[in-house]
C-alpha cells in the first residue's frame, strides 16, 4: 500500500456553513486513505464540526493585505506565514489545498520555501484586485468550480493546463423521514408551491421571486413560495411581501438542516433569482430530489441547468420578471414537461454531480500534482504580473480610449 500524504486544507471564510464550508467538509469525509486531513482555518464553525470528527484541526484569525484598505497589518500577515511554516513541518505535509483563494495570499510563499506542491480551489468569481492581491495567478494548480468561474484567470493567461474544472458533487443520501410541507405549513391542497434556497442577500434575487409570486397570483391559481435560508435581506424581504400583500403566501423557514427533506416534500418546481452564481449546489441538489428548476442563464448555472432538458433558463436584465413568471407558469401548465425535465434532471445529477466523482476527481489532480516539478521562482513572478496587464489595460487605456472616443465625438 502507498504511504498516506498529508493534505493541509487552508480555508478562509466567514463563521458559518455554507457552499464552500460544506464542499470542503463532503471532500474531507470520502477522501480515499491515500490521503489524511490537517485543516487550518479562520472559520469558528467549521473548526469545532472539523474537532467533533476527529480531525486534526488548527484556528487562527486572518489578516488580509487589501490595497483598497488604507491600513493592514503587515506583522499579522506574516505570523501567519510562519504559522504556515510551523504546520508544514509539524505534520510533514506533502500537498497544500487552499480552499477558496484568499489564503493563497501567504500559502504560495510557505509552499514554495519547503517546496510542496500548492492548489487552490475557487469556488467564486474573484475581481481584479483580488486576482492580483490574493496573487491566484501563482497557484502551481488551480480547481474552479465552473467554466465561468475559470474565465477571468485564462483571459489573462493562467495556463489551461495547470487549472481544472471540477464541479461540485453532493452526496446522494437517503431521506430519514419526509416531509409534508401543505400540512407543516397549512398550504392548501390545490395551491402551487414554489421552493427555493439560499442565503438572503441580494445577489441571490430573492426579491424578485416575491415579484413574481405577486404577478403569479393575479392568476386564478394560489401560489406559494417557501424560502430556505437566512441573510442580510431577510427584513427587507419581509417588508416587501407586506407591501405586495403576501405575508400568507412567502414562508420564511430559516436556515434548515434537512434540506434535502424540504425539497422532497411535495413541491411543484425549484425556483431561483439568482443575480449571479458561480455553481448552484442547490440546483443539483433539487434536481437530485426530483424537481424541475426554473433559474436564470447567468455565470455558472448553466452548467448545471440545460434549458428545455433539465429545466428552464431565462434571461436576466430587462423584462427579467415577466420572463421568470412566464416560466413558472410554463412548467405549471404542463404537468407532462415539468415531470420530464425532473426525471432528466434527477439522472443527470446522479450520473455527473455525485460526491464521489467530485472527489475521485480531485484526488486524480492530487496525484498529478504530486508528480509534478516544483514552480520556480520565475513562474512565481511571472504570475504575479500577469494580472498587471489587465490592471494596465482597464484603469489606464480604457480610461483614455474612452476619453479620446468622447473628444471626437464632440
Amino acid at each position: 500500500m502507498p504511504p498516506t500524504t498529508q493534505v493541509l486544507f487552508v480555508h478562509y471564510g466567514d463563521h458559518w456553513i455554507r457552499g464552500s464550508e460544506m464542499c470542503l467538509l463532503n471532500l474531507i469525509a470520502t477522501l480515499s486513505s491515500r490521503f489524511t486531513a490537517v485543516v487550518w482555518t479562520n472559520n469558528s464553525v467549521m473548526h469545532s464540526k472539523l474537532q467533533s470528527k476527529n480531525i486534526t484541526t488548527y484556528y487562527s484569525e486572518f489578516s488580509l493585505i487589501d490595497l483598497q484598505q488604507r491600513s493592514f497589518s503587515l506583522s499579522k500577515w506574516f505570523g501567519q506565514y510562519q504559522t504556515a511554516t510551523h504546520i508544514l513541518a509539524q505534520h510533514n505535509i506533502g500537498l497544500i489545498h487552499v480552499n477558496s483563494g484568499a489564503a493563497c495570499q501567504w500559502m504560495t510563499l510557505a509552499a514554495k520555501i519547503h517546496n510542496t506542491p500548492l492548489l487552490c480551489q475557487i469556488h467564486s468569481p474573484y475581481n481584479l484586485h483580488d486576482r492580483f492581491t490574493l496573487t491566484l495567478h501563482c497557484a502551481q494548480q488551480l480547481i474552479a468550480v465552473s467554466h465561468a468561474v475559470a474565465k477571468p484567470l485564462l483571459n489573462e493567461g493562467y495556463p489551461n493546463s495547470q487549472l481544472a474544472v471540477v464541479h461540485n458533487g453532493i452526496p446522494n443520501t437517503r431521506l430519514s423521514q419526509n416531509i409534508d410541507i401543505r400540512q407543516r405549513l397549512n398550504i392548501a391542497q390545490g395551491a402551487k408551491i414554489l421552493i427555493s434556497v439560499g442565503s438572503l442577500i441580494h445577489r441571490k434575487g430573492f426579491d424578485k421571486l416575491i415579484q413574481a409570486l405577486a404577478s403569479l397570483n393575479n392568476t386564478p391559481d394560489e401560489y406559494h413560495l417557501i424560502i430556505i435560508g437566512e441573510g442580510s435581506e431577510r427584513l427587507n424581504l419581509i417588508a416587501q411581501t407586506k407591501r405586495l400583500h403576501l405575508l400568507n403566501n412567502v414562508h420564511f423557514v430559516g436556515e434548515q438542516s434537512n434540506v434535502g427533506e424540504w425539497l422532497s416534500g411535495g413541491c411543484d418546481l425549484f425556483v431561483s433569482g439568482a443575480r449571479s452564481e458561480a455553481f448552484g449546489l442547490v440546483l443539483v441538489e433539487a434536481s437530485l430530489a426530483g424537481l424541475a428548476v426554473v433559474a436564470p442563464h447567468v455565470g455558472g448555472i448553466a452548467e448545471v441547468i440545460e434549458d428545455k432538458v433539465n429545466g428552464l433558463l431565462y434571461q436576466n436584465g430587462h423584462n427579467e420578471i415577466k420572463a421568470l413568471t412566464q416560466a413558472i407558469k410554463t412548467l405549471i401548465d404542463d404537468p407532462s414537461l415539468r415531470h420530464t425535465l425532473a426525471n432528466n434532471g434527477r439522472q443527470i445529477a446522479k450520473a455527473h454531480f455525485s460526491l464521489q466523482t467530485n472527489t475521485d476527481n480531485i484526488e486524480s489532480i492530487y496525484q498529478q500534482l504530486l508528480n509534478k516539478p516544483s514552480l520556480t521562482w520565475l513562474d512565481l513572478m511571472k504570475g504575479l504580473l500577469r494580472p498587471l496587464k489587465t490592471l494596465f489595460h482597464t484603469r489606464v487605456m480604457r480610461p483614455i480610449q474612452q476619453q479620446l472616443r468622447g473628444h471626437y465625438d464632440a
